[in-house]
């Protein structure tokens, strides 16, 4: 990783499921053991808890109700 002054330990040592940067990598492996962490990978490797779908037949903007078709004659 690119050396960066700002974060701490320079931005070397980094949790990309938790996306959190340590000071150094004794920190960051005794994070990889923590309860937190390994919470965090199982929720994301589980499903997507929503998608674009879901939002849109929630926000009523699915596919269009048209009613029954009327035979006309």
């Amino acid at each position: 990783m690119p050396v960066d002054e700002d974060l701490p330990g320079m931005g070397q040592f980094y949790c990309l499921h938790c996306d959190r940067y340590f000071a150094s990598e004794e920190v960051r492996d005794e994070h990889f053991r923590s309860k937190r962490h390994k919470k965090r990978v199982k929720q994301l490797s589980g499903p997507a808890p929503h998608t674009q779908l879901d939002a849109d037949l929630a926000a009523g903007m699915g596919m269009p109700d048209n009613g029954p078709k009327l035979m006309s004659g």
